[in-house]
């Protein structure tokens, strides 16, 4: 490895530390915050996570430990609405009010059920954890539909330890399923979250803005990884699927790497268009949303360039975010030799202080 790479891999760590412990320190604590406000892992963000357990040593641990004690919390919010539904009304005219929720708790308990077994990790499995918010509010709606029935869970609920709790006239959403102790996804989580979407206080982005310059924000957004597990990550998201694939942007790798690389995408997909540039690489994000858009479906699309600078990687992620948002599944990459110090001018959506910045979901590596 080069001094430069060392002297990078060493920044990329120290500056990604400094960023996780800022997130550890402010997330969560303005208690409103969107760990508070229901589930944000839509379908697209739980094919992320899906790879993140089999790329990342341990996270599936970790995501089934804290399912297993979030289970056990929906298991004292059974308890309590089970409690209520013991005291509805006898009345013959409450008989299909009773039916449906008998239903809908039955379908609470088989969800707890499941969080607790040893389950497989598949697209389907993931795909049902989605299921709960439906679960919930469809008990709720029954509760809520009764007289005095909000009234009494929330009675229930003050006595039994249950999370039901009132924002005003509504009961408040739960905690996201996916946050027990911190979030369960890790480095995998939403793409909302990882892009710092916060309108909280403390916001997360401005207690980032006053601990880090643009230049540590755009080095804690990159991961350490070595030539093999770069390869790896490349070659299970073939395996797992075209909508699994995401873009990459890579500093450091060998020629031989990106050889190994052009192999496996070639293997998979029709064809491998390779274009490569001595110069650094810059495009505008309606430039690389045009370009990308623009990638026929079957294909991957290979740049390597010299060198790139936060800047330019944050035009980048804006139309890689875009197309994201389209639900188009892009195999790009993008390979440089370095990154280079920023220019003078920050990009405005870091100097404006914008309540997303769009460098969080997108692979970054550098090659150790």
């Amino acid at each position: 490895m080069s001094d430069s790479l060392k002297t990078l891999v060493e920044a990329v760590r120290a500056a990604s530390q400094k960023l996780d412990g800022i997130i550890d320190r402010v997330c969560g604590a303005c208690g409103n915050s969107c760990c508070h406000q229901g589930t944000m892992m839509g379908s697209r963000d739980l094919l992320r996570l899906h790879k993140g357990t089999l790329l990342e040593e341990g996270r599936e641990q970790i995501l089934r430990e804290g399912l297993k004690r979030h289970a056990a919390e929906l298991r004292t919010d059974l308890t309590a609405l089970e409690h209520v539904a013991a005291q509805l009304p006898t009345k013959y005219k409450y008989k299909e009010e009773r039916e449906k929720l008998g239903a809908h708790l039955e379908a609470w308990q088989q969800f707890c059920d499941f969080l607790e077994s040893d389950f497989e990790i598949d697209r389907k499995t993931f795909s049902y954890l989605q299921r709960f918010s439906g679960i919930r509010a469809n008990a709720l709606r029954v509760i809520q539909a009764l007289p005095g029935g909000t009234q009494m869970l929330i009675e229930v609920a003050s006595q039994t330890g249950a999370s039901f709790r009132l924002t005003g006239r509504r009961i408040a959403p739960p905690w996201c399923l996916f946050h027990a102790d911190g979030c369960l996804a890790g480095r995998w989580k939403p793409v909302k979250c990882a892009n710092f979407f916060c309108t909280s206080e403390p916001n997360v982005l401005a207690e980032i803005g006053k601990a880090m310059s643009f230049e540590e924000f755009v080095l804690g957004n990159f991961r350490v990884a070595t030539e093999a597990e770069l390869l790896r990550a490349v070659e299970v998201e073939l395996e797992l699927g075209r909508e699994y694939i995401a873009p990459k942007i890579v500093v450091g790798a060998s020629d031989e790497l990106i050889g190994q690389i052009q192999e496996s995408l070639g293997s998979e997909l029709a064809f491998v268009e390779v274009k490569r540039e001595d110069s650094p690489f810059m495009l505008s994000s309606r430039e690389a949303y045009t370009l990308l858009d623009n990638v026929p479906e079957k294909m991957a699309y290979v740049r390597i360039h010299r060198s790139v600078n936060g800047g330019a990687l944050y035009e980048l992620a804006v139309s890689l975010d875009h197309l994201r948002i389209e639900g188009k599944s892009l195999p790009f990459y993008l390979f440089t030799d370095q990154l280079n110090p920023p220019t003078a001018l920050t990009h405005p959506l870091w100097a404006d202080g914008v309540m997303t910045q769009p460098l969080g979901a997108l692979d970054l590596y550098a090659i150790k």
